[in-house]
């Protein structure tokens, strides 16, 4: 591996990742294109930048930086990494990710082809967060349609053609571009990704992601973390769509919709035999999409004892997605977040 023309500085906003920041550093190190720089901006409280300190002593190239913080978002961590790289072209990875060894050289090939390409990312291998049906469930229900909807970089496994979406997470891009925009916004805890190159977009450049590109992502292990994540999911959804209502897909509104559907026909069947039977059928068809998606999930795994925990993830990820979507809505966005909750 010989050193590169452009400098690349990999930043990662990290809390709490001492189980596996050491596996990122390690696809870091043994990227195809030299890394010039990584910067791990911590705010973690169980020995995180120990580990990074202790590692880097053994490791000494790339460089890496600790950037310690206080409760810091992930926005924000990233724009504290990205305000002090001197790298050209940065690439923001996460401490729960492992990119493949040409991550980022493939990444900055694509970027450098036109002048008119923006962000650059790849796709998601997703992982199970933990060696039980539980997680392994989760992790196939995050990369199934029924699951993660029209989310290329979560689905695009089987293509090989480059094509432009309208986000992509881990993305590469140039330093220059994240200054004309601003940077990330802060006031966004979840979200900031979408938001960001949803004003890419805005700026006339292209979002483009190359299948090419591979990285694993360890998911959710526990249903409880799941249904916590696509609660924050929906709620900072709709947040965002205060600040760019254009941003709106279909495929956002679903959830929200189906949630406060359930809701209101509970409330109308206290009083109305005609909303009762609404609901039952409502959530028998419901019933039924679960039971298609989790056997097609199922079958595609080969493992049909996943059914009833693919049943499960199905229905947090739809639900608890919808329902953070909706308490956001009838609070005004005034509860339970505010920019101080939720940090990396």
């Amino acid at each position: 591996m010989t050193a590169n023309a452009i400098r690349v500085s990999v930043v990662v906003p990290s809390r709490n990742e001492a189980k596996h920041i050491t596996s990122l550093l390690d696809a870091i190190g043994q990227q195809k294109y030299m890394v010039s720089e990584v910067l791990i901006v911590d705010s973690s409280s169980d020995g995180t930048a120990d580990v990074v300190t202790a590692y880097s002593r053994e490791h000494p190239t790339p460089p890496i930086r600790v950037v310690p913080v206080v409760k810091a978002s992930i926005p924000a961590a990233v724009n504290a990494g990205v305000v002090r790289a001197t790298g050209e072209v940065i690439v923001r990875l996460d401490g729960h990710s492992v990119p493949d060894s040409e991550y980022v050289a493939l990444a900055v090939s694509a970027l450098e082809e036109s002048g008119e390409v923006g962000v650059v990312g790849g796709v998601w291998q997703v992982a199970p967060g933990a060696n039980t049906l539980v997680a392994e469930a989760i992790a196939r229900a995050g990369s199934h349609p029924a699951g993660a909807g029209d989310a290329a970089y979560r689905i695009a496994q089987a293509t090989t053609a480059r094509q432009d979406v309208d986000t992509v997470p881990f993305g590469c891009y140039r330093k220059t571009l994240w200054t004309e925009l601003g940077g990330l916004n802060e006031e966004l805890l979840t979200n900031e990704d979408y938001e960001f190159n949803y004003r890419v977009r805005a700026s006339g450049r292209r979002v483009v992601l190359d299948p090419a590109i591979r990285s694993t992502y360890y998911a959710r292990a526990t249903f409880g973390a799941l249904a916590r994540q696509y609660f924050r999911y929906g709620w900072w959804k709709v947040a965002m769509l205060r600040q760019h209502p254009a941003s709106l897909r279909w495929r956002q509104a679903v959830p929200a919709a189906f949630v406060a559907a359930l809701v209101g026909l509970c409330v109308l069947g206290v009083f109305s035999q005609v909303a009762r039977v609404a609901l039952v059928a409502l959530l028998a068809l419901y019933g039924a999409v679960l039971a298609l998606a989790a056997t097609h999930a199922s079958g595609r795994a080969g493992k049909w004892r996943l059914l009833p925990f693919l049943v499960a993830a199905f229905a947090a990820i739809h639900l608890c997605w919808g329902f953070g979507a909706v308490v956001n809505l009838t609070t005004g966005g005034r509860w339970p977040f505010n920019a101080a909750d939720a940090s990396t």
